[in-house]
């Protein structure tokens, strides 16, 4: 064997050291994933959503409710703050890897003529370093590909599939968001070429092109979770000191209460009446989508929003009722699908 350079050898060791980090090798020797000539098993593309003539399909997630925060701008980080087109309803999101002949400003300027013929426009879209990848690319999990893709992404794709092989990349990325105004659907693009670090893949994944999609489509989120009553709210605190509401509903980012919450509000307003030495604080919870500070205060202002109302149109005394947010601070359940984040966004009433 050749002794390797220095340059090679700090190649290697780096390589090796993100193989480890990223994808942890139970044995030494691993069977590599090769690049699909087909479909995988059991996907098939969803309906609105047109693929690139010869795209393999690698990765489907699906969400009845979701929000994805779109980049409309450079992203550098997506825990920091980033310009972004917030767009909530039924969501569909793919990755498909193509053959690297199939250049990525080719995938992308075919989805944009689509898109126009279908009533789309394009929103933003950048190249390299403007998408906030920086020199020489950099990986999904900390790109503008990882803010288009639901939260739960780097988890379902694993350390051995053809989508996580396709979703390390140092070739320039290209992005597009694409916005159809009349309809309100949104469907952002990314392509870029793989670098691999996994020895689970295969070196021929350098050779191909990913290609990730992401639309969503306006539909009113299914109301599931029911109001309980005050006499339920009241064995809940006596029993465990605190009682979780889902009956109270606010539009995302925003700490107005929405009507529908008046269910929820007119039975802690009954609570209060039956209970008149009842002090309680309440409290606001979030999921971890977004930045902990904003959800911090989006959290306190929600809160505070529920003691207003229940001060101005139930007749309780402020003085009973602290406003707290406590962002994602406390979760019920894994923040990492839908049904988790629904179930950690939440107002408590806690005895104080």
């Amino acid at each position: 064997m050749l002794p390797l350079s220095n340059h090679h050898f700090a190649v290697t060791l780096r390589r090796l050291a993100l193989a480890i980090v990223l994808f942890p090798l139970s044995s030494l020797t691993v069977a590599q994933t090769a690049v699909p000539a087909a479909d995988l098993k059991g996907l098939t593309d969803p309906p609105g959503l047109k693929r690139y003539a010869g795209a393999v399909l690698v990765y489907r997630d699906d969400a009845a409710y979701d929000e994805i925060k779109f980049p409309s701008g450079k992203v550098n980080d997506v825990d920091d703050a980033y310009p972004h087109l917030a767009a909530s309803g039924k969501r569909s999101s793919v990755q498909y890897t193509l053959p690297a002949s199939r250049s990525a400003l080719a995938v992308i300027r075919n989805y944009q003529s689509q898109a126009k013929a279908d009533g789309f426009q394009t929103v933003f879209e950048c190249l390299g370093e403007n998408c906030g990848t920086g020199p020489g690319g950099g990986q999904v999990k900390f790109s503008i590909v990882k803010a288009m893709l639901p939260v739960r992404y780097v988890n379902q794709v694993g350390e051995n599939t053809a989508a996580v092989c396709g979703a390390y990349y140092v070739s320039p990325i290209r992005y597009t968001l694409l916005e159809n105004k009349s309809t309100g659907v949104v469907i952002a693009v990314a392509a870029a070429t793989p670098e691999i670090f996994s020895t689970y893949c295969s070196d021929a994944y350098k050779n191909q092109l990913s290609v990730w999609v992401t639309r969503i489509e306006p539909q009113a989120r299914e109301q599931q979770m029911v109001a309980i009553s005050a006499s339920e709210m009241a064995k809940s605190i006596d029993a465990n000191g605190k009682v979780a509401l889902y009956g109270i509903f606010f539009d995302t980012g925003k700490a107005d209460i929405k009507a529908e919450s008046k269910t929820s509000l007119d039975q802690i307003g009954e609570l209060m009446k039956s209970r008149p030495d009842l002090k309680l604080h309440v409290v606001g919870h979030t999921d971890n989508v977004g930045a902990m500070e904003a959800n911090m205060s989006l959290s306190k202002r929600r809160a505070e929003s529920v003691v207003a109302a229940l001060a101005a149109s139930y007749g309780v005394n402020r003085a009973r009722l602290t406003g707290n947010g406590v962002a994602s601070l406390a979760p019920v359940q894994t923040n990492s699908t839908e049904s988790g984040r629904a179930k950690n966004r939440r107002v408590e009433l806690v005895l104080q």
